[in-house]
This record gives structure tokens, sequence and C-alpha cells, in this order.
């Protein structure tokens, strides 16, 4: 009798261990719809919100497959929040990827964030301030509520610039205006503060030599300059494990945005929506 029970207890026990590893493949195969037969490369897709519809879901498939020929590529949707949506990204993209090329597209809802986080490779090509102009160029899609527009967008960006070709960059060229326009007003400024000085000269008037101290005395005016001493700070690079030059490194961690070697940190980008 105890054999019987022995016996049935451990066809149970088998039974449930295959049907737990079934279900673990199972949901593996979902999350992996297509893996690329020449470079073994996924497409990756974690809905964890439920924003795009089957029909949705298989179309993006399509999309993401050219750029497995880079390397990995996810789509994730998520409402958990952590201190960085860039290092957040970079955390999901280790997990499923380890340090394999990989970038991963991941949608926030909680703090309505678009952000592509990148790696390898792939890295080499979508630079953080391509991630933030790609993010930026989708991020209309994400407000008017159509996610699947705004991931196929993406997607079809990332593969253009792993393809050598170019996309539009409005932020970059914005940022180049404004400075340009700066640059103009301290310019403009300059040649005032000039031309005023040497009407002062004409009249007799002794002029006041910038960031100077002195003391008037008579018709002559003593100054006496105080040179400020300039602190260099370098930024220390870690080796492996750690980030590039400039970037912070904590307990093998990585600052937002930073290029790091062995500790798979990469890079990459995000815009509000």
């Amino acid at each position: 009798m105890n054999n019987k029970v022995r016996r049935i207890l451990a066809l149970l026990t088998a039974a449930v261990l295959i049907a737990a590893i079934s279900a673990v493949s199972a949901s593996a195969a979902d999350n992996t719809p297509y893996t690329d037969p020449e470079t073994d490369f996924r497409v990756v897709i974690i809905d964890e919100l439920d924003l795009l519809t089957d029909e949705e879901e298989t179309k993006l498939v399509q999309d993401m497959r050219p750029i497995t020929r880079f390397g990995n590529v996810a789509f994730w949707t998520t409402e958990e929040t952590t201190y960085n949506e860039i290092d957040q990204a970079r955390l999901k993209r280790k997990e499923l990827f380890e340090y394999e090329s990989a970038t991963i597209f991941a949608i926030n809802m909680d703090i309505r964030k678009l952000t592509v986080q990148s790696y390898g490779t792939i890295y080499d090509s979508v630079s953080d301030s391509l991630a933030r102009s790609i993010t930026s160029n989708a991020s209309s899609h994400a407000s008017k509520g159509d996610y699947y527009a705004c991931a196929s967008e993406i997607y079809s960006q990332i593969n253009r610039v792993l393809e050598g070709d170019h996309i539009p960059e409005p932020m970059k060229i914005s940022s180049y205006v404004i400075i340009s326009v700066m640059a103009g007003l301290v310019f403009a400024i300059l040649i005032a503060l000039g031309t005023r000085s040497q009407g002062s000269k004409k009249q007799g008037v002794p002029s006041i030599a910038p960031m100077g101290v002195g003391t008037l005395t008579g018709n002559q005016l003593n100054i006496t300059f105080v040179r400020k001493k300039t602190r260099v700070v370098q930024h220390s690079s870690c080796s492996s494990g750690g980030c590039s030059s400039g970037s912070s490194c904590g307990g093998g961690g990585c600052s937002s945005g930073s290029s790091c070697g062995g500790g798979g940190c990469g890079g990459g980008g995000s815009s509000s929506f």
C-alpha cells in the first residue's frame, strides 16, 4: 500500500513539474514571437498594460524584425516607476538579453514617458541624442493614444539609423538655433560695451576694467585685478563593470544615458507625451 501511495505521489509530482515547465515555455514563446534564424537575435513583446490589440502585436513583430540583423529588440509597457526611466529600461533590457546587442522601447504610463535604451552594436549607431530625437518624433502618436503607430514609428527610425540613414532631429536644430541667438546677443553686448568704453576715454573719464577692484586718487584710477582660480575637475572612468568617463558609477550601476563597457549600461533617451 505504501509503495502504491509513493508511486502516485511521484507521478503527481512529475505531472506538476511538467505542467510548470510547459507553462514557462509557453509564456516565453508568447513573449518571443520571432527569432532571426541567422543571428539568433530575438523579438520580445511584453505588453503588461494591453496597450496593443492582438492584431497590432502581430503587425508590430513585422516592424521589429529588421532590427534583429543588428541585435535583440524589445517592446515593453509598464506602470512601474523608478527614479530614472532610462535606468529602468536598461535594467529590463539587461534582464531580457544580458550583455547581447539589444534595444528596448518602453512606454511608462505612470510618468507618461517614451524611452529608447540600447546596448552593444545597436548603441554604436543609436546614440543618446538620436534616442531622444526618435522618441520625440513619435510622441505625437502616443499623445493621441495610438500606441501601435508610436511603436511602429520608433522601430522604423531605429532601423533607418542602423542602416546608415538620417532621421529628423528637430530638438538638435532648436538647440543650435538657441545657442546661435545667445552667442549673437553676447557679441552685440560686447560691441556695445567696447563702443561705450571708447567714448568714455575720449571724454577723459577713466574706464573700469571688468573683474577689477580699484581706488580713485585725484585724476587717476588705480586698478588691482583679481584673478579667480579655476578648479579643474577630472571625471574618473571606471573599468570593468563601470561607466565611461564623465558618468557616475555606484555599486556597479550606471548613470542615465551613460556608456559603459562590461557593465552592460549602454545609453538612451526619453521624451514625454
